[in-house]
């Protein structure tokens, strides 16, 4: 009986297997087509790698978004330099052209005149001997005249001599100056070419910062990755703020010092907030941002001024705040000045209140002349509307 179960069992499997389909003659059965474990392994590692490639490369491209805008902004600040002194050349061989052209109208003159009298003294001589050499014995009077007249004659040769020969140093000394003035007008040109080439690099500056920027807000993560940037930046600034103030402590104040100045100081420059101080949040990723310091709107190349009497401790790019100033007020005061493209001052120089410390630039993230302005305690920053004097509508532009 078991023997009989058994068979039944073998036959109905036989009979089941049999009627599942291979489509031709020799090809792989469904069973036969299931996937190597191994290559399935070789894909997925595979895929990881390229996954972790392009995590590497936008880590990287997001990596220290602020060095990439310094570099920009320090590119941007050379051109500017270059297109003022190609301008200052300009101007410097204007004058010179003008000058040239002045010395070149003088001598004409002078080289008229001096024609015009030649021209007298050539006809006086022609007919004195060329009219006939008798004419001067004839009209002699007696021998003492006549040799007085051969006397004069002699006389007019020699200063026609001197005069042919100044007149040719005049003519060769103008033919100088017009070969100098050609000099000058092709230099002049020159000039303009760089000056235009010049404004050409520094507009593609600016627009590769305009395209830095917009890439950064396109994306979250750039964005995140320079507003966490800011804010190392701004802890590096108080430990190097604490750290000169340990180092080189400045001379208090007289009187009631800085403080006492608060809500008195002038402004550095006339103009509108733009960004305010504090934290706010950012219209667009709702992110947290905080501002330690405000931005003033300035055309470019405005001069900023000292709000009170100090010593400069900084004066030198840094990391997020472009070419910065740092004076330091006493009593643990400082106040701040980024964003310029000139600083006229070095550490250890003594500022006096409403100096000039230098030219605003396009240094900042706004990619617009503005004045980046800081007040810190300590170095810890304060807010600067709390300082500086009450705006009035004649510092709004």
């Amino acid at each position: 009986m078991r023997h009989k179960k058994k068979a039944i069992i073998i036959l109905l499997t036989v009979f089941f297997f049999s009627f599942i389909p291979c489509p031709l003659p020799f090809a792989p059965c469904p069973f036969a087509n299931a996937a190597d474990p191994s290559k399935e392994l070789s894909v997925i590692e595979k895929n990881l790698k390229k996954r972790k490639q392009q995590v590497q490369e936008t880590i990287r491209q997001e990596k220290s978004v602020l060095s990439d805008l310094e570099k920009i902004n320090i590119n941007i600040r050379q051109k500017q330099k270059e297109l003022k002194d190609y301008e200052n050349r300009i101007t410097k061989t204007r004058l010179q052209i003008s000058t040239l052209e002045e010395e070149i109208a003088e001598l004409a003159g002078k080289m008229e005149q001096r024609r015009q009298v030649m021209r007298e003294h050539l006809r006086t001589l022609y007919k004195q001997q060329y009219g006939g050499k008798a004419l001067v014995l004839i009209t002699a009077g007696d021998y003492q005249e006549l040799l007085k007249k051969s006397r004069y004659m002699s006389l007019l040769s020699h200063q026609d001599k001197k005069s042919i020969d100044t007149f040719i140093g005049e003519i060769n000394g103008m033919n100088a100056k017009k070969k100098d003035l050609e000099v000058l007008r092709t230099n002049l040109d020159i000039s303009r070419a760089n000056v235009q080439k010049k404004r050409n690099e520094l507009h593609a500056e600016l627009a590769g910062k305009d395209k830095l920027l917009a890439s950064v807000r396109s994306r979250r993560s750039s964005y995140e990755s320079m507003v966490k940037e800011l804010e190392e930046s701004s802890v590096r600034l108080r430990e190097m703020i604490q750290r000169l103030e340990k180092e080189k402590p400045a001379k208090l104040l007289d009187g009631k010092g800085f403080r006492a100045l608060k809500g008195r100081l002038d402004w550095p420059i006339d103009g509108e907030v733009a960004v305010a101080f504090g934290k706010y949040y950012d219209p667009q990723y709702n992110i947290p941002v905080f501002k330690n310091g405000i931005e003033i709107r300035a055309d470019h190349g405005e001069e900023p001024k000292a709000v009170s009497d100090g010593s400069v401790v900084y004066a030198d790019w840094f990391k997020g705040y472009g070419l910065l100033l740092i004076i330091n007020h006493g009593s643990g005061y400082h106040t701040l000045y980024g964003h310029l493209s000139e600083i006229f001052s070095k550490p250890g120089d003594i500022i006096e209140k409403g100096a000039i410390v230098g030219k605003t630039g396009e240094s900042g993230l706004l990619n617009v002349p503005t004045l980046y302005f800081e007040i810190r305690y300590r170095g810890k920053p304060v807010d600067p509307m709390g300082w500086l004097k009450k705006q009035t509508k004649k510092n709004n532009r």
